[in-house]
C-alpha cells in the first residue's frame, strides 16, 4: 500500500457477495484476534462467589444530562457530575468505540474524593455512546478536539479545565492543542493523557492490526452493506469476546463482570463507528500539539501490558512532553477500568499540580 492509499477506504469495482462478505467478516475478525490468543488463554476471570466488581458498581450515576451540537451538527451527549458552581472542572474523553460509562470506577473514585469541590464533565464523542452518528468525512481525530473545545465553551464558560482522555480521548485532546492553542492555558490548565500516543500509531498495535488491505473490503461492506457485516459480527460475538478482552486487559485474574461490562460496550459500538474512524486513527498525527500541551501541567499514564498503545509511545510522549509517566504495573489498555484507583489518584495528583490551592 503506497502513501498515498493509507487510510482510505478501497472499493473494489465489484463487491463480493453477501455470503462472502460475512464469512470474509469473520475470517478477518478471527485472524486480527489470533495475535493475542496466548494473552486470552492467560487471561482468567473470577466467578460471581469472589467477583470483586457489582453489577451497581458499573452503574454511571450523573446530576445532569444535556445535548450540545457540535459545530458540524452533531449532537454530542454529556453527563456531568459535581455542581456548575464548583471552582474548576475535569473533562473526560473516553476511547474508540467505548462511551462515558468506561470512566464510571474512575468517576466513583474521584467523586468520593472530591465531592462537591470539583465538576467533572463526560461526554459522549461523536459517533459513540448516545452522541449523535456522523458521516465518514465527521469521523476525524480534529473533529473530535472541536467537539471538545464546543463543549468547554458551552457548558464551562467560564473557570480553569483539567483535560483526561483515554487512547482516542487523549488523541482528541492533543487536536484540540492543535486546533484551539488560544485555549491551552488560558482556560485548560492541565491534561492527563492515558494509554495514548502523538502519532505513529500506525506499526503497533491496534492500528498496526488495522493497516491491512482485507480490511478495505470489509469497510467498504460496512459501508455498503452494514446489515450483512452486522449479521455476521452477531455471529462471531460469543467467539470475539475472549479475545477482546484480552486485548485490553494485563494477563491474570480479572473481574467477569467488568470484563463482560467493556467488551460488551466495545462489541456494541455502531458499525459505522468502526469504519469511519479507523482510517482516522491510522492516519493519526498530532505532534503539532506537543509545544502548546508543554504550556500547562501534564500526566502521562499507561498500564505495563499496554497491547493497543505499548509502553515505549507513553514513554516517547512524556519525553515530548517533558511530562511525568506513570507506569502502572498488572495492567493493560483498559486501564480506567482494570485500575480505576490508581489512574483517579493520578488524575487528582495532576488537578492538584495544575490548579494549587
Amino acid at each position: 500500500m503506497n502513501d498515498e492509499s493509507r487510510g482510505r477506504i478501497h472499493i473494489p469495482e465489484r463487491m463480493p457477495g453477501p455470503a462472502l462478505l460475512a464469512g470474509l467478516g469473520t475470517g478477518v475478525a478471527v485472524a486480527a484476534l489470533t495475535g493475542i490468543a496466548a494473552a486470552a488463554r492467560a487471561l482468567g476471570v473470577r466467578g460471581a462467589g469472589d467477583d470483586p466488581v457489582a453489577p451497581d458498581d458499573l452503574v454511571f450515576r450523573a446530576d445532569r444530562e444535556s445535548i450540545v451540537m457540535s459545530s458540524d451538527g452533531v449532537p454530542l451527549h454529556v453527563r456531568e457530575v459535581g455542581p456548575r458552581s464548583a471552582p474548576m472542572t475535569v473533562l473526560f474523553v473516553h476511547g474508540f468505540t467505548l462511551r462515558t460509562g468506561s470512566w464510571v470506577l474512575v468517576r466513583n473514585a474521584l467523586q468520593a474524593r472530591w465531592g462537591d469541590d470539583v465538576r467533572m464533565v463526560f461526554p459522549d464523542c461523536r459517533g459513540h455512546g448516545d452522541s449523535g452518528a456522523c458521516t465518514p468525512e465527521q469521523s476525524t481525530v480534529g473533529l473530535l478536539g472541536d467537539d471538545i473545545a464546543t463543549v468547554i465553551r458551552t457548558l464551562v464558560p467560564e473557570g480553569p479545565v483539567v483535560l483526561v482522555g483515554h487512547s482516542m480521548g487523549g488523541m482528541a485532546i492533543c487536536a484540540l492543542a492543535t486546533g484551539f492553542p488560544e485555549l491551552i492555558g488560558p482556560r485548560v490548565v492541565g491534561a492527563s493523557l492515558l494509554g495514548t500516543a502523538s502519532h505513529a500509531l500506525t506499526d503497533v498495535g491496534l492500528a498496526a492490526a488495522l493497516r491491512n488491505p482485507v480490511l478495505d473490503v470489509v469497510r467498504a461492506a460496512i459501508r455498503f452493506l452494514p446489515s450483512v457485516v452486522g449479521r455476521g459480527r452477531d455471529a462471531i460475538r460469543p467467539l470475539a469476546t475472549p479475545f477482546v478482552t484480552a486485548g485490553a486487559y494485563a494477563p491474570g485474574d480479572r473481574s467477569a463482570t467488568m470484563t463482560d461490562f467493556s467488551s460488551t460496550m466495545s462489541l456494541s459500538a455502531p458499525l459505522g463507528t468502526y469504519a469511519g474512524f479507523m482510517p482516522a486513527l491510522e492516519d493519526y498525527d498530532e505532534r503539532a500539539a506537543l509545544p502548546v500541551l508543554r504550556r500547562i501541567a501534564t500526566s502521562v499514564v499507561c498500564g505495563d501490558h499496554d497491547w493497543m498503545t505499548p509502553l515505549r509511545k507513553s514513554k516517547a510522549l512524556a519525553q515530548e512532553l517533558d511530562s511525568e509517566l506513570i507506569v502502572l504495573t498488572e495492567t493493560g489498555h483498559m486501564l480506567i477500568l482494570e485500575s480505576a484507583p490508581r489512574v483517579a489518584r493520578a488524575i487528582a495528583d495532576l488537578v492538584a499540580r495544575a490548579v494549587p490551592a
